[in-house]
């Protein structure tokens, strides 16, 4: 018991010790914290930003879809998405409206390699270069002129959007991440057809 009534210099360090300590710990516990926080709000943000792209992607092909062969066709479409992405709209960097017919309503790999204007009967591709030049606008390579709308043997087109996202902290390294997504959709047929 008379151990506990001491007090000395060596006390005194003690007292100093277990402070320097805590302080070691706080330092290493909070910067787990902050990776955790940094990590769940970028994951969210991301998360977010994807559910916007799926929701432009799918925008784009009902413009499509009940524009059908109308000239404007794709140019709504690409009108489309950018309302739809909304702030990321500055960050997308492809669209591509391809014919879906096959099977699966996969695109063809002649279009996911090609670039603007894309694949004659295939796909029409637009990058940045197109977006924003409504007044101006010219089609792809397919054009909706080339696209069928009849009842029975109409096309199914498919509309991919891809955005280069940024990370918004910078702090899990990298500058930006490629975010896609495709929708497909039958032409809606013409009345009459």
């Amino acid at each position: 018991m008379r151990s506990a009534e001491r007090t000395g210099p060596g006390d005194r360090r003690s007292v100093a010790d277990e402070r320097g300590a805590a302080l070691v710990e706080f330092a290493i516990v909070s910067s787990f914290l902050l990776i955790l926080v940094f990590g769940v709000f970028e994951t969210g943000m991301a998360w977010s930003d994807s559910q916007l792209v799926t929701q432009a992607a799918r925008s784009g092909a009902r413009s499509v879809s009940q524009l059908g062969i109308d000239a404007e066709a794709d140019s709504f479409a690409v009108q489309s998405i950018e309302a739809a992405l909304g702030d990321l709209s500055g960050d997308l960097t492809r669209i591509v409206i391809y014919d879906a017919s096959a099977t699966d309503g996969s695109m063809s790999a002649a279009c996911a390699s090609a670039s603007p204007p894309g694949v004659a009967g295939q796909c029409s591709i637009y990058d940045q270069t197109d977006f924003g030049t409504y007044a101006s606008w010219v089609d792809g390579a397919w054009p909706p002129s080339g696209r069928d709308n009849s009842l029975e043997n109409g096309d199914h087109l498919g509309v991919l959007v891809e955005v280069d996202r940024p990370f918004i902290t910078g702090f899990l390294g990298g500058a930006s991440f490629t975010m896609t997504d495709t929708t497909v959709m039958k032409i809606e047929p013409a009345a009459g057809s």
